[in-house]
């Protein structure tokens, strides 16, 4: 029987087991419960990034930390069925959980995103680890990143040119991959998906403001998914997939952090 990657189904002996097996290395994969237009689950990006941590953990073995959803979502806060916890509780529980794994024996952790408005909250989390004198390495990667060369592909294998930046073509087409029978395309008002450019002089000149999201997508919903497919969706779960695998193999070779942060926090006593 083929060895579970899944914390939860392993056993306190295996789980010791399986640190040295995966070479140090645990995905503490994270999503949010937002909104996903009328069509699909508020659970959509956490169902992505756990299915993607966990096949790329079975290819190149790590362990996969439990079902994760405490991330940044305040922009979803007037639509219901988000939760949207403080920003520094999830700060401060994030840590924790890293903590934890650490604790386990992990010194190398991936925090893969399944969520585009972690962009912003996962690298000011790491960024604060030279102040915060932990002995292992942080690393964290969006997992929907990928290159010009694959995104080529999938508009070759599609037809598509415009995945959508939320519950559209990409997001559509693979939970009709992955959870099929959550998907209820006839729900679907393609025009709330408009981008209404509500502070559209002040993004030109790259002003930042915490209501962008907002202003642009006030019903959560960006993105035309009315061609999306499940044979779409494999193919785009199979490129995420294989760059996380490439993400894990990076950082089990990864030699150099774990003796900075020892060189670092030795200087900065």
């Amino acid at each position: 029987m083929k060895e579970s990657v899944l914390w939860e189904e392993l056993s306190s002996r295996e789980i010791k087991g399986c640190v040295a097996k995966s070479k140090d290395v645990c995905i503490l994969p994270i999503g949010v419960l937002e909104k996903h237009g009328d069509h699909l689950p508020l659970g959509t990006d956490m169902y992505v990034v756990n299915a993607v941590a966990k096949k790329a953990a079975e290819q190149s073995f790590a362990v996969v930390f439990p079902y994760y959803f405490f991330g940044q979502i305040a922009e979803a806060r007037h639509v219901k069925g988000t939760l949207s916890a403080t920003h520094r509780l999830i700060m401060d529980a994030l840590l924790e959980m890293c903590d934890e794994i650490h604790r386990n024996g992990f010194k190398k952790i991936l925090i893969l995103s399944g969520h585009g408005g972690n962009e912003y909250f996962l690298p000011f989390f790491v960024q604060e680890f030279p102040a915060l004198k932990r002995p292992y390495a942080v690393y964290t990667r969006f997992a929907h990143n990928m290159s010009d060369e694959q995104q080529k592909a999938i508009i070759t294998q599609s037809g598509e040119s415009e995945m959508g930046d939320h519950a559209g073509f990409s997001e559509t087409s693979l939970i009709m991959y992955l959870r099929p029978e959550l998907v209820h395309l006839e729900k679907a008002k393609i025009s709330e998906s408009k981008n209404l450019d509500r502070l559209k002089d002040l993004q030109n000149l790259g002003i930042v403001t915490g209501f962008d999201w907002y202003s642009k997508y006030p019903h959560h919903f960006a993105g035309d998914p009315s061609r999306a497919t499940a044979e779409h969706g494999k193919f785009i779960f199979d490129i995420l997939v294989t760059n996380t695998v490439n993400a894990i193999n990076a950082i089990k070779a990864d030699k150099t952090s774990l003796k900075l942060i020892n060189e670092f926090n030795r200087l900065a006593q």
